[in-house]
């Protein structure tokens, strides 16, 4: 029993009449059988700091999401300032004052900076002011200088850790939890950071402070609790128990030194080099690396490191060599020679919808097929050997890789660069968010491989785990080499000195990388909008026009224009809903017999020598049963976990079935007093395109500016990071369906006007053509982004190229060639316009 052991909380000196202000009594969490934290009883008191420590897969981050309210406990219970809290929910943790920043943020890619803090944060954080200079002032509390219309995906992963954390600090929290905060944090960031916790401290605010680092144990924790394997195994004042004792209680045995002994004796044959090696945001680089030698990558963040160790890893264009044993590689084998360990392993290091041996295997898959075969047996072999040799720690090697704590899944990642039997290992901030233990493990295989004679290049912010592990290290300023350390001169200090010292400068190198580029507007701005789509559809819509009129001067006529413009509202309505699918990350195959359905249904009770209430009435029950439908559909995904398409296949079998139970064939015509109102025209225009184009522009305004677009959008973009925001995702979900069956139901009305009758065979090709309207519109397939001015202009531009066929004397079959062309041609202009205006000025 260690010192810890021995201390309680009574025992701490805590002032006995401060009550906590959250206290957790036998906290337990199951996972299927596997116990993830087991009566977990700690008190966390007002005006302190208090850390929780432990190895990935402690059980620190479930019991974060236990109080954040993500996860529910087995058992035990949850009090906030005396009054207990079940069941706690994300937005119920909000209401108390509980504010959290993860170690992975919780930031939505698809939207912009300011998006992400409106999605997250309440109204009350943005009333009474200018919400544009209250978000810019959030920002700059935490040193975050990007423009407010940047989107997410845009920012580096500092960037994003600092967007999570002001999120966090923005509400001036009861409770603030902070879980790895400056695990991509440079150290001006850092000491931000520390300087706004000690102020929230000193207000009164409770801070739980998950790290991994002991000297930031020491710079800002009051009070220190250790968890191991689900178990709580102490608390103590930090001032009142070692370093080693903490260790000792993390990994549960004596770490006598973190780092294996490094390479001794003569100078070492070199066996990989680096010559003159110029790219983005690095110039003139060189340096050595001899064989049993790790090198080393130092320097403040952004100053060229990251470029450097993807250039080498054949991921970005360079000039100048690079030689491995003497012989020099051409750009293209780099690819194909090197293991990389990006730093980013979410992003970048893992396949999440793969399982654990999948993810470890799949770029060696030639190592284990004989004639285009697998050979199974030889895969799980090599895999469990290597798992064997990093100690990772798995429930099954088909488990999904996502199952795994943080340090087991940067195992998964350096499992695959050895498995592939790389020619040099690139890791990139190798141990970022990896627990003590963890490293231990990283550090000797990574030695082992060095000694073995593969090449090993390490880029690491942290220049004490540089100090330990390097033979040789290369500090890096404004993208040149400063200086080289060696030998007893590879020191913490003097790594940080040559560092922050350094006079070197390189020219045209513009600002590091972590910064996004505030000068983007105009062109590049608008290409980067969802709405980029807008302008070049609609310059096609009018030189097609002009083209067919070329040809056929009875193509602009009045009588054309509005009937290509009537045609068009009835799928502009139709694809108005599917973008809404779209948007979530989802699909709606039924909407096409969902519309016939609906005219169908109609064609009951909107008939002549109907009164007017039969006929109100008939509209009445195809919107209820549209929005039955949408209900239905939304349910089937998200209680009975049916995928977007087989519920919608499900639905769109059903609906045509239904709708031939109800009529046979063609029967029930539609009143002509009705299907005058439903095409009235204000000169050649349609007053119901009118109202199109005011409800596409009012759900755009929406989509942008109001919490449920936000929060719709935030669903398609990452699902697990809008739940963690607070966002109710099942009913967004719902909702979302039941509109996109409404909208269908307005697209019905107006089939209904331009046929006159109730066909059951009639709306089935709008399934595909509102899903080629929306695509051409610029709706992502993969949610998150979409527009619905895109879309409706899509819908003109598909009904303008099926009428043009026909005035041109083509065959039917040119309007199914006409539609993929159009697709591929707008996606080939969209995506080169957007690669263009992403590419550095």
């Amino acid at each position: 029993m260690t010192v810890i052991d021995t201390i309680t909380a009574s025992e701490t000196g805590h002032n006995p009449v401060t009550a906590p202000a959250l206290r957790l009594t036998g906290v337990t969490k199951y996972f299927a059988s596997v116990a993830a934290l087991v009566d977990v009883s700690v008190d966390i008191y007002p005006g302190e700091v208090h850390a929780i420590l432990g190895e990935n897969g402690a059980g620190k981050s479930t019991l974060m999401n236990i109080i954040s309210g993500v996860l529910q406990p087995s058992e035990g219970k949850l009090e906030v300032a005396g009054d207990p809290v079940s069941p706690m929910t994300p937005s119920r943790s909000t209401e108390l004052g509980i504010s959290i920043a993860y170690q992975h943020p919780a930031v939505l890619n698809d939207l912009t900076v300011l998006e992400n803090l409106r999605v997250a944060l309440p109204d009350e954080v943005f009333a009474g002011g200018d919400s544009l200079k209250i978000a810019r002032d959030m920002l700059d509390a935490v040193g975050l200088h990007v423009p407010l219309n940047a989107r997410a995906a845009d920012l580096p992963v500092p960037q994003r850790h600092l967007l999570e954390i002001a999120k966090a600090l923005a509400v001036q929290p009861r409770i603030l939890i902070m879980d790895e905060p400056t695990a991509a944090l440079d150290q001006d960031a850092t000491d931000m950071l520390f300087a706004r916790i000690r102020a929230l401290a000193a207000q009164g605010t409770a801070v739980i402070y998950i790290t991994h680092r002991m000297a930031e144990l020491r710079q800002i924790a009051d009070r220190v609790t250790v968890l191991r394997d689900g178990r709580m195994r102490g608390t103590s004042l930090a001032n009142d128990v070692t370093d080693q004792a903490l260790l000792d209680m993390i990994v549960g045995r004596s770490l006598v030194s973190a780092f294996p002994p490094k390479a001794t004796g003569a100078a070492a044959t070199i066996n990989f080099a680096v010559r003159g090696l110029t790219g983005k945001n690095f110039s003139d680089v060189s340096f050595d690396v001899g064989r049993g030698r790790i090198i080393g990558i130092a320097g403040v963040d952004g100053n060229g490191q990251a470029e450097l160790m993807r250039a080498l890893a054949g991921l970005l264009p360079y000039t100048g060599q690079v030689l491995l044993n003497g012989d020099a590689l051409k750009a293209d084998t780099l690819s194909r020679t090197a293991a990389y360990m990006p730093a980013d392993r979410h992003e970048e290091g893992l396949a999440t919808d793969l399982t654990v041996r999948e993810n470890a295997t799949f770029t060696a898959l030639d190592r284990f097929a004989s004639g285009g075969v697998m050979n199974r047996s030889r895969e799980l072999a090599d895999v469990r050997d290597i798992f064997g040799q990093l100690a990772v720690k798995t429930p099954g090697l088909d488990a999904k890789v996502l199952s795994l704590s943080g340090g087991n899944q940067q195992k998964i990642v350096m499992s695959r660069a050895l498995l592939s039997r790389p020619g040099y290992i690139i890791a990139d901030q190798p141990t970022q968010g990896v627990d003590v233990g963890a490293r231990f493990e990283i550090y000797r295989i990574l030695r082992e491989v060095s000694d073995a004679g593969t090449p090993v290049i390490v880029n690491s912010s942290d220049a004490a785990e540089l100090e330990g592990l390097c033979d040789t290290v290369v500090v890096m300023s404004r993208g040149r080499v400063a200086q080289v350390l060696e030998g007893d001169a590879i020191t913490e200090e003097r790594i940080v000195g040559a560092a922050v010292q350094a006079e070197t400068h390189a020219p045209n190198m513009g600002e590091p990388t972590v910064q996004v580029q505030k000068s983007r507007g105009g062109w590049r701005h608008l290409v980067q909008s969802d709405n980029a789509t807008a302008i070049p559809l609609a310059a096609v819509i009018v030189l097609l026009g002009l083209y067919v009129f070329g040809q056929n001067a009875n193509y602009l006529s009045a009588f054309n224009i509005s009937n290509i413009l009537l045609l068009a509202t009835a799928l502009g309505f139709i694809a108005m809903g599917q973008t809404i699918a779209l948007l979530m990350g989802g699909i709606d195959l039924s909407v096409g017999p969902l519309a016939g359905f609906l005219v169908v249904v109609g064609s009951f009770f909107i008939n002549d020598g109907q009164g007017a209430s039969t006929i109100a009435l008939g509209f009445v029950l195809m919107f209820a049963c549209a929005a039955v439908v949408g209900a239905v559909n939304g349910s089937l995904m998200r209680y009975a976990n049916f995928t977007p398409i087989a519920a919608t296949l499900a639905m769109y079998i059903g609906l045509q079935g239904l709708s031939f139970v109800l009529r046979d064939g063609p029967g029930g015509y539609i009143n002509f007093t009705v299907m005058d109102w439903l095409t009235w025209k204000l000169g050649p225009i349609p007053v119901a395109f009118i109202v199109l184009i005011v409800f596409g522009i009012t759900a755009e305004i929406l989509l942008r500016r109001s919490r449920g677009g936000w929060q719709l959008r935030a669903v398609g973009s990452e699902e697990g990071a809008a739940r963690r925001l607070g966002v109710r995702v099942d009913r967004v979900f719902i909702l979302g369906y039941v509109a996109v069956s409404l909208l269908t139901a307005c697209g019905a009305v107006m089939l209904m006007a331009q046929i006159g009758v109730g066909d059951p065979s009639q709306g089935i090709t709008y399934t595909l053509s509102s899903i080629t309207a929306v695509v051409l519109g610029g709706t992502s397939l993969r949610g998150g982004r979409g527009t619905f001015i895109g879309t409706i202009l899509g819908a003109v531009l598909l009904t303008e190229v099926l009428n043009a066929v026909s005035f041109l004397g083509l065959s039917q079959a040119y309007q199914y060639f006409f539609q993929g062309a159009l697709i591929v041609v707008a996606a080939l202009i969209y995506a080169t316009a957007r690669s263009r205006a992403e590419a550095p000025a």
